[in-house]
């Protein structure tokens, strides 16, 4: 099942970018997918503030710890949308 849901979200990023670039990803699902792969990559490497975004996401109190799937959801979210507020 991991490994399914993994594949899945990759196919979601990969079926976005392909949107995005107003394409059809299955005209170069490869494409599309070496893509999503690459955006996946880099964020294996969250920025200070994108850190701090998830934290204060989820923080209950000093001994903070993610708890549920609940709480890692909204660090994740917190995390990506701290990214997406400062445009290129």
């Amino acid at each position: 099942m991991k490994g399914e849901a993994a594949i899945d979200f990759v196919e979601r990023l990969a079926r976005t970018l392909a949107k995005v670039d107003e394409s059809d990803f299955e005209k170069d699902p490869e494409r599309y997918w070496l893509l999503a792969r690459a955006a996946m990559i880099e964020l294996q490497k969250p920025t200070p503030d994108m850190i701090l975004a998830a934290y204060e996401a989820v923080r209950f109190d000093e001994g903070w710890a993610v708890n549920s799937g609940r709480d890692f959801k909204k660090g994740v979210k917190a995390m990506i949308d701290a990214a997406l507020a400062n445009p290129c």
